[in-house]
């Protein structure tokens, strides 16, 4: 009776690990954006939702656009970055988002002064 009670428990606790380690991973990936998204180095990328950005080669410091013409295609691509305005930017540097905005000077600047 004993060793049927330890068995249980043993398992019990097996399974509660293995699914706190998945709720775990599951969380990761979703608070973390997608690595083609992320820049490389100190310079920046930016999602742009609705407006391109012109010439983006000669700014300073931005190193890729990934353009969307449409919301829908936007959040169709990537529902996890919560994307609800058109025109719409987000700045990636290496490892996360480092700003929201709907204007295009305040994203520029943004990455012009912080290269």
């Amino acid at each position: 009776m004993k060793k049927g009670l330890s068995l249980s428990f043993i398992l019990f606790l097996i399974i509660l690990c293995a699914a706190c380690s998945s709720l775990t991973w599951k969380k990761q990936y979703v608070d973390s954006p997608p690595k083609e998204l992320l820049s490389d180095g100190e310079e920046y990328s930016i999602l742009a939702v609705g407006e391109d950005i012109d010439h983006f080669e000669e700014i300073s410091g931005l190193k890729q656009v990934r353009y969307f013409s449409s919301l829908e295609e936007a959040k169709n691509q990537y529902p996890d970055l919560k994307i609800e305005d058109s025109p719409f930017f987000i700045i990636f540097n290496d490892k996360e988002v480092v700003l929201r905005t709907s204007e295009l000077n305040k994203a520029i600047r943004f990455v012009e002064e912080n290269y």
